[in-house]
């Protein structure tokens, strides 16, 4: 799994086009060890491709996240057709600690979620 860094979250947001129309399909919460796991049906990765019908190839991949560590956390109810519209993954400062928030929007999240560590690895089918 690779490690979501300050370095490195500008070039995984762009590379998943920050996960625009992506769908969380599974959340799985292991409360004893602090962390939360949630599938992604990730629409967009790379670059699209425009295709001979002028339809766009958009790359779509399955992801998985591992979030450790939980500070703070609140999932409301999602359904199938609640989908990200652009994510909102940003280091912030909270309880004068430092740490990575996951938000799938940034002004009404249906999940936000407060952690220590965040991973992704992108699941081969």
């Amino acid at each position: 799994m690779n490690k979501i860094t300050k370095e490195n979250l500008p070039r995984f947001l762009d590379y998943y086009h920050h996960l625009h129309d992506s769908y969380i399909t599974n959340i799985n919460y292991n409360i004893k060890a602090s962390k939360i796991e949630l599938l992604i049906d990730v629409v967009w990765s790379g670059d699209p491709v425009l295709k001979k019908d002028e339809t766009y190839e958009t790359n779509p991949t399955k992801m998985r996240i591992e979030l450790n560590n939980i500070e703070t956390y609140n999932i409301k109810e999602i359904f199938s057709w609640d989908y990200i519209h652009n994510v909102f993954i940003q280091y912030i400062k909270f309880n004068n600690n430092e740490f990575i928030c996951l938000a799938d929007n940034k002004n009404d999240p249906l999940i936000y979620i407060v952690c220590h560590e965040m991973l992704f690895e992108e699941i081969k089918q």
